[in-house]
């Protein structure tokens, strides 16, 4: 690594940056580090068809030790699967934090901030913190560029070393880790041993790394299973809870199913519900704030979680209260009403559908962007009997991986049965085309990718204050 990318973190803690150009700073630095020619960190079949190995966690596990985090003795839970990870996770940070635990919570992907990653006792970094956090892992990351045996560390990496630096710095009892993709080589993996893994349901998604059907992909984050641990269980698919439970035999760890959720009702202002522990325990009433009957699922297992970890019902409670993830079925204060959301396979755009109902708009308007890696022919097929008039964008620039050509997804729109659908290749234009193609009644919805939903999402929320209140939720917008 040269001169030329370490000084994309050069800020010095004495020096005045406003913080959107602090992480900004920071971001360009991570951006950098991910441009850095490094080997895959895991498996691959390169074009000879021969399988290639990575440095799995070996490269994440030296940065860490360069590091020094976590401190021994650090109570640590893994929280993996291929929906709910994110809603999971903020349920049981705000449960510990209601609970008066000191709590750190790590997320991704970010949606309008990197800030939002870094969920530190109830609110998101403070940016001068993140700069002596940023400062610190670029030296280290720049004492690894000079073993070619290992390489810088990646964005993802990178991001897990400042949370974990900035977590050890506020005393933080305990760490919960959102995985980014799969288990088995996930940087999180490295954090061990888990007082807990928690997995939520698995589905169809990055199926050219983590394998084309369900049970290879259970496979693969059922590789976060700490031997003679404890494992919770949201899933539901039949191949992948086989995979889970012969994984959970293989290492003597206890498998444990959540609370049952009974009497769901639920609207736009989220849901109420009953759970059934296993052992016959009922909590009646449970609210969760964010709406969608998956999001009951998520606080099942969130709870069952956290009352395996000691927690009493009245911070459960609390913390699945006070959850709120944004571009959830998150409606926007305007006119037309707007919902932005981040489905983006086949069964999170499955939810969406269903959960449109709430919203009995005339005619439905969608901009719709997604990853390239994405089962974008799955979200069409659910979605163009739901839509009206289709703009077909890109995702923002500087996301992980190419975004897919908006005519390709224009075509699986056609394929299957949508008559109106336009390609506006700039998001922003295509979401200016949908609100004035949009009348009374109507509703609009962004879908198709986080990254989408998160960056059109600064029309309502702009990121100087998300960073200056540390919630993505500022009060006085009323969201």
């Amino acid at each position: 690594m040269g001169p030329d990318v370490l000084s994309a973190v050069s800020f010095s803690l004495g020096e005045e940056v406003p913080p959107v150009e602090l992480f900004r700073r920071l971001e360009v630095f991570l951006n950098a580090l991910a441009a850095l020619p490094k080997r895959s960190w895991r498996p691959r079949i390169d074009p000879r068809g021969l399988r290639v190995e990575g440095p799995g966690l070996r490269r994440v596990e030296a940065l860490l030790d360069r590091l020094g985090v976590p401190a021994p003795g650090r109570p640590v839970v893994h929280v993996v699967g291929t929906s709910g990870k994110g809603s999971t996770v903020l349920m049981m940070a705000e449960a510990f934090h209601a609970a008066g635990v000191r709590t750190a919570a790590f997320f991704s992907p970010h949606l309008t901030s990197l800030a939002e990653r870094f969920w530190i006792t109830g609110r998101f970094l403070d940016p001068a913190w993140a700069g002596r956090c940023g400062a610190r892992l670029a030296q280290a990351a720049g004492d690894m560029a000079k073993d070619p045996a290992l390489g810088p560390p990646s964005y993802f990496e990178a991001t897990l070393g400042i949370f974990l630096l900035a977590a050890e710095e506020a005393g933080c009892e305990m760490i919960l880790l959102e995985a980014g993709l799969g288990g088995t080589y996930d940087a999180t993996n490295a954090v061990t041993p888990a007082a807990l893994d928690v997995v939520t349901p698995i589905g169809l998604d990055h199926t050219d790394l983590l394998g084309e059907t369900v049970a290879r992909i259970a496979r693969d984050k059922a590789g976060i299973i700490t031997r003679g641990g404890r494992v919770i269980s949201g899933v539901q698919h039949v191949s992948a809870r086989r995979e889970l439970a012969r994984v959970a035999r293989e290492r003597g760890a206890s498998l444990i199913s959540p609370p049952e959720v009974e009497r769901l009702a639920w609207g736009v202002d989220g849901c109420r519900l009953d759970l059934c522990f296993p052992d016959g325990e009922r909590w009646e009433g449970l609210r969760t704030r964010m709406c969608g009957g998956h999001q009951a699922l998520n606080a099942a297992v969130a709870a069952g979680a956290c009352r395996l970890l000691g927690l009493r019902e009245e911070a459960v409670r609390a913390g699945v209260w006070a959850a709120r993830l944004p571009c959830r079925l998150e409606a926007m204060p305007d006119q037309p009403a707007v919902i932005l959301d981040g489905a983006h396979n086949r069964d999170k755009a499955r939810a969406l559908a269903e959960a449109m109902d709430q919203w009995p708009g005339r005619r439905r308007i969608f901009v719709l962007g997604a990853v390239g890696d994405k089962d974008y022919r799955g979200m069409a097929r659910v979605l163009a009997p739901a839509g009206h008039h289709f703009f077909v964008t890109l995702p923002p620039g500087g996301v992980p991986r190419p975004g897919l050509p908006p005519e390709k997804f224009r075509q699986a729109l056609v394929r299957a049965g949508a008559r109106n659908v336009d390609v506006v290749m700039d998001p922003w234009n295509a979401l200016d085309a949908a609100l004035a193609d949009a009348r009374e009644g109507d509703v609009v919805v962004v879908a198709g990718s986080l990254y989408l939903a998160g960056e059109l999402r600064r029309r309502w929320v702009p990121e100087s204050r998300i960073l200056e209140t540390g919630r993505a939720f500022p009060p006085e917008l009323g969201l």
